[in-house]
């Protein structure tokens, strides 16, 4: 058994260079076309149902394909199945720009997130077999930065790129050259460890108790709605400001991501809600929030729409952090339980954006609001299912 990486040494700077680079480079491919939906459709001649099937087909790539890269890092280096993950998924964006079919882009974003998931999977899977137990949290909570971060990178650079030239694959390739930088980085830094289970000895499964399954049923579900619904708002967003009275650019609409921002504040800081008021108040506390942020999307008015999308970000982030932990935890196998929430995660990405889409298509915003609100009764009944505690062992 190979030596952890432990807090102090070289390889420890080096992992965490290397998990922050993976993070920025794999999420920002995967949403770089989210500001450009509107004027990738309008080329192609298509709605916004169907120009939302550009993130929707590489989410549903992710959600199909995180179990089986999980099960090939069992027998597989974590760091092959990421740098070559990585690098299949940016060798896809520069084709994309020069593909002249609607229905083989959607094709190509399908086998792009497939691609992504192998970093997204593998990722964590190193921490937690490489890395000592003191250090994980850390290690990983870098690696979670890094996606946000690269979330709202590749937003934001596509979108402004595309401003300045005019041309849409501009911004792509613009992110593709991002991504492999990323990619490159990551290989030089990730430390060339192998053996360890960064874990030590695993605890024995728990008795698979009904309580625990309807907890995690409610997980699962809140990842399902909760993700569709977030996703989902955000793509018709991206139509509601371009036009009259608004009629915002496509640089200013990558602006409108930062409101990631305010969810890396909240996630991180969830777990000191759950201390105070437990799990059910906090994610009571979190379906509020985004409604009161849903509600400040309503009027066509800048001075609403900024707080309403932090907002947004800030009660979402808050509950996935809570709930994605407790689909983990309170699995016999955390490992199984985090790879089912992801594919719920990624499931719900691609139904809501097309849900949205279909809601924008039909009935503009008064539809997408309607949507949105009927989604956050779910969340309400979700949140009160949610249990504060644990049943007694028998």
């Amino acid at each position: 058994m190979g030596q952890l990486v432990s807090r102090g040494t070289s390889d420890y700077g080096r992992a965490l260079g290397a998990l922050f680079c993976i993070g920025i480079g794999a999420y920002a491919l995967t949403y770089a076309p989210q500001p450009l939906l509107r004027v990738i459709g309008e080329e192609y001649g298509v709605g916004a149902s169907q120009s939302a099937l550009l993130l929707s087909a590489a989410t549903f790539g992710l959600a199909t394909s995180v179990l089986i890269w999980g099960a090939i890092t069992s027998r597989v280096s974590e760091r092959r199945v990421i740098i070559g993950g990585l690098a299949a998924a940016v060798l896809v964006s520069l084709i994309i720009p020069f593909t002249h079919s609607w229905g083989i882009i959607v094709v190509q974003r399908v086998v792009q997130g497939i691609a992504l998931a192998a970093p997204f999977t593998a990722a964590l899977a190193w921490v937690g077999r490489h890395v000592e137990l003191a250090s994980v949290a850390q290690v990983s909570g870098l690696y979670i930065a890094g996606t946000t971060v690269g979330g709202m990178t590749g937003r934001l650079l596509s979108g402004f790129v595309n401003e300045m030239t005019g041309d849409w694959r501009m911004g792509l390739a613009a992110v593709s050259l991002l991504s492999a930088i990323m990619g490159g980085l990551a290989h030089l830094l990730l430390p060339a460890t192998e053996g360890g289970t960064g874990g030590g000895e695993q605890p024995p499964p728990r008795p698979e108790l009904p309580w625990y399954k309807r907890q995690r049923l409610v997980a699962y579900l809140f990842s399902l709605v909760g993700m569709g619904t977030f996703v989902g708002l955000y793509n018709v967003v991206v139509y509601r400001v371009s036009e009259p009275p608004l009629s915002m650019g496509t640089s200013v609409t990558s602006l409108l991501f930062l409101g990631y921002l305010a969810g890396t504040f909240t996630s991180a800081r969830a777990g000191r809600l759950v201390a105070s008021i437990g799990v059910r108040g906090a994610m009571i506390v979190g379906t509020v929030t985004m409604a009161v942020g849903v509600a400040l999307l309503i009027p066509p008015s800048a001075y609403t729409l900024w707080p309403g999308l932090f907002i947004l970000c800030g009660g979402f982030f808050a509950m996935h952090s809570i709930q994605s932990g407790r689909a983990t935890s309170l699995h016999p196998k955390p490992g199984i339980g985090s790879g089912l929430y992801l594919t719920y995660y990624y499931a719900g990405s691609s139904l809501g954006g097309i849900g949205f889409g279909l809601a924008w298509d039909l009935g503009h915003w008064p539809a997408a609001m309607g949507l949105a609100f009927s989604a956050l009764g779910v969340l309400a009944v979700l949140a009160l299912l949610t249990s504060n505690g644990q049943p007694a062992s028998r």
